[in-house]
């Protein structure tokens, strides 16, 4: 598998980063954590920008938009995420992976040699965060995905001229940092960085997370239908 990303992010690390996730991406990464992980439907807008360290603005400028197209329904105090999947298709359509892309290089190791060597407290998805969630990947890969320091990976696997590349470093955020565990992301960013990467190999994996996020969704669908009864 060959992946390009536009040149400036090829072996260019930076203390600074020089690129970041959207913070809007933030939003919508607590959002589906929140109802993947923690079965939540119902959360407010002063949670969310608590929870992200965002202004109410950013949150609901986001809001309004899941609105219009019914992914969510407002009530007085917040909102109930009616359709999870629409607002995880929809984080999926609208992120950019290669906006987030801050050093890429060649390693001739295997993918698992490859993970074993990145530095600790680096945030592995895509594939590797896959199979840190679930043990046993669908299909092999030879691509690794992961947030961390640029310098730091680059002292392990060095800038090379091989053409093709199979290790992506992502800027990471503060945000990505409280929402995963055990050096994986959350489910949802696992989910829209694949969608993102596309391919035949990535698009297993789709189907795969796509069973697991439905039986989330359908716990967090009973949670909806317990409120409902209970009143907000």
């Amino acid at each position: 598998m060959f992946r390009k990303f536009p040149k400036y992010y090829l072996n260019t690390p930076s203390k600074s980063f020089g690129v970041t996730t959207k913070k809007i991406d933030w939003v919508l990464r607590e959002i589906l954590y929140r109802v993947y992980e923690r079965n939540e439907s119902f959360m407010s807008q002063k949670s969310l920008a608590q929870a992200c360290e965002l202004s109410m603005d950013t949150v609901n400028r986001l809001v309004s938009k899941l609105n219009q197209f019914r992914a969510i329904e407002k009530k007085p105090f917040g909102f109930r995420v009616l359709d999870s999947p629409k607002v995880l298709l929809y984080w999926a359509a609208t992120r950019n992976l290669a906006r987030n892309a801050v050093y890429n290089t060649y390693s001739p190791n295997s993918e698992l040699e490859i993970e074993a060597q990145i530095p600790q407290g680096a945030i592995f998805t895509a594939y590797s965060g896959y199979r840190r969630r679930f043990g046993a990947p669908p299909t092999n890969y030879d691509e690794v995905y992961v947030y961390a320091d640029p310098d730091e990976v680059k002292r392990r696997f060095p800038a090379n001229e091989a053409e093709r590349r199979n290790i992506f470093v992502l800027a990471p955020d503060p945000h990505i940092k409280k929402v995963s565990e055990e050096g994986a992301a959350p489910l949802a960013q696992i989910y829209v960085d694949l969608w993102q990467v596309g391919g035949a190999v990535a698009n297993k994996f789709i189907v795969e997370l796509d069973k697991k996020l439905e039986l989330a969704g359908t716990e967090a669908l009973k949670a909806i239908i317990r409120a409902t009864r209970m009143g907000p």
